[in-house]
């Protein structure tokens, strides 16, 4: 029950931390909102809206691709830098230097980029048959993957205390029950308003049309944010759960 009261108030909390973090860090939001609303500058000027054929045609569009590449890095250098904010700010964590935190971080951004590639490039890795059903299972294997990294990802961007990921898929244990619904319901509904916004802008000019591409931009700002804001608190989980088993530990072994 314990637990149960800590997802949901975790999960509210992790929405309230989006907003926590867009006021503690207004640079590094702002630097991601107008990036993002540039990319759709980019993409009225090629014509994406103009219709569903067209923002088929133009979705491989070069100077878009361009901008959506720093546009997907961005997003887990702001991942990197709320994830210090909260975990120093929250548990009082110290941090490490700046460059042996990215360097740790790396990997983990490197991983991520890679899925990202061969999910939207798999019209180039498979036949056209099988295009979906990679995206598919990528997508997925990535979603149910992610709880597990959550703690070491934490620990790369802070005070470096879980080695790998393996370390870190041990450490969550059971509560990976909880960590990866906690994950969806936060990533879930900013993703599909996302989309949903990309969707509702086709067909639509002037004010209507902007006004949508700078509500998706905010969007963005806020998906950067919140999931940063869920693996903190899902990786305090994990120092719960082995201070809880030192805690017994302790019992046991006590005349």
């Amino acid at each position: 029950m314990i637990w149960l009261r800590r997802f949901f108030a975790d999960m509210i909390g992790s929405y309230l931390d989006s907003l926590r973090a867009l006021r503690a860090l207004p640079w590094l939001f702002a630097a991601i909102v107008l990036w993002e609303f540039a990319q759709h500058v980019v993409e009225v000027r090629i014509g994406m809206f103009e219709s569903r054929d067209m923002a088929r045609l133009t979705n491989d569009n070069g100077l878009r691709m361009a901008f959506g590449w720093i546009k997907m890095t961005s997003i887990y250098v702001g991942a990197f830098f709320v994830i210090r904010h909260f975990a120093s700010q929250r548990e009082g964590r110290v941090l490490a230097p700046l460059g042996t935190a990215a360097l740790r971080f790396f990997p983990y951004v490197l991983y991520a980029l890679l899925v990202f590639a061969a999910i939207f490039y798999a019209r180039t890795l498979v036949p056209q048959a099988h295009v979906t059903a990679l995206r598919s299972t990528l997508g997925l294997g990535q979603l149910l993957i992610e709880p597990l990294l959550m703690a070491w990802v934490v620990a790369a961007a802070t005070d470096g205390r879980v080695a790998n990921p393996l370390v870190s898929a041990r450490r969550l244990g059971w509560l990976y029950g909880l960590a990866l619904p906690l994950y969806i319901l936060t990533r879930l509904p900013f993703g599909l308003l996302h989309q949903q916004l990309n969707t509702l802008s086709i067909g639509e000019a002037g004010t209507q049309l902007w006004g949508l591409l700078a509500l998706d931009s905010l969007v963005v700002g806020l998906i950067v944010a919140i999931s940063p804001s869920a693996m903190v608190r899902i990786a305090h989980w994990t120092e719960l759960r082995q201070a809880g088993a030192k805690t017994r530990e302790t019992a046991v072994v006590s005349p």
